[in-house]
């Protein structure tokens, strides 16, 4: 659900829905665009069945020749049916499906630009509008729509001729930041419903750790009692309030084997009073995370931390509820 005003981080999957569940049009303004993101931004578009498609970019002979406006992708969405006009010097990134649904911000139509991509990607942001703000953006779009030029399949040909730059031997600067992992997630969440009912779904409760915020990638949990947990299992990792935790579920993990009573692993791994209390190790690898701040909260599965408090099972509809949040 759209909450207006809100910042986004990672817009891959919120877009994605969207398009796929328009009914009026779907109207997107990128100047830079890859195949990959065209091919999904198709595939969801053929889905909604909306007439009204149009992409707004920025045709230029250097962006083509660095490698950031993929022809192929042109290709794609022209033969999808959507429209393509161009504006030389457009650096805009604007989203706007149907009328009630529209996002400003720094993402590019890409897989780096967007999230969600295993390679990797870009620390973005953008912002949901208001619904005054979509009418003065949707008023913008259009006002572009009409000055711009109509782009054609011989367009995209002739610069798709154009040879590619070398890449600079210069690396880039600075740490790359950890991205959010959601390709396997998404993976869980379309598969098909037998498969989805051959394993069990657990919300496990645990402390946060400011010194160690993404403690979950160490492959292991544990518990204060034996749990019933099966091999491909699925934990949805709750940090609650205690030491300053976001009160949010910010990773998803798979169980890789039985659990055990193992006190001396974790005094081994943690500290005296971590093993007098949670002696019970799981094995466990990552499905999905993201930073605890994005991560999703209780109530999106009708949970409290009260219900969840010792760790429990859920069912696979609050399991996707609690993943979809996660998403965004």
């Amino acid at each position: 659900m759209q909450s207006e005003g809100e910042v986004v981080t990672f817009a891959r999957q919120r877009l994605l829905r969207r398009i796929k569940a328009a009914r009026e049009k779907i109207w997107l303004v990128s100047p830079f665009i890859s195949a990959p993101m065209a091919a999904a931004i198709c595939r969801a578009a053929t889905d909604s069945a909306v007439e009204d498609r149009r992409l707004l970019t920025a045709l230029n002979a250097k962006s083509v020749q660095c490698g950031v406006l993929d022809p192929d992708a042109l290709k794609q969405l022209y033969e999808c049916k959507f429209r393509i006009a161009s504006i030389a010097n457009l650096h805009a990134k604007v989203s706007l499906v149907d009328t009630a649904w529209g996002l400003v911000g720094s993402g590019n139509l890409t897989a780096a630009g967007l999230g969600g991509d295993k390679a990797g990607g870009n620390f973005e942001m953008g912002v949901l509008l208001t619904r005054n703000q979509l009418e003065i953006v949707h008023g913008i779009v259009t006002s572009w729509w009409h000055r711009a030029d109509g782009v054609g399949m011989r367009e995209i040909e002739r610069y798709a001729a154009l040879p590619r730059l070398p890449k600079s031997p210069i690396e880039d600067f600075g740490p790359k930041l950890p991205l959010p992992l959601t390709a396997d997630l998404e993976e869980i969440l379309a598969e098909d419903s037998a498969t989805a009912a051959s394993r069990r779904y657990w919300i496990n409760t645990n402390y946060h750790d400011p010194k160690d915020e993404h403690w979950w990638k160490r492959d292991w949990v544990s518990d204060g009692s034996k749990k019933p947990y099966e091999v491909g299992d699925l934990l949805v990792v709750y940090l609650g309030k205690e030491n300053g935790g976001p009160q949010r579920c910010p990773a998803i993990l798979r169980v890789t084997e039985p659990s055990r009573y193992d006190r001396a692993f974790v005094l081994k791994k943690r500290d005296f009073a971590a093993a007098e209390k949670w002696p019970f190790v799981t094995r466990t690898s990552v499905v999905a995370d993201t930073p605890v701040w994005l991560g999703a909260r209780l109530a999106a599965a009708g949970k409290t931390y009260h219900s969840v408090q010792r760790g429990c099972e859920i069912d696979r509809q609050e399991f996707e509820a609690l993943a979809y949040a996660m998403l965004g």
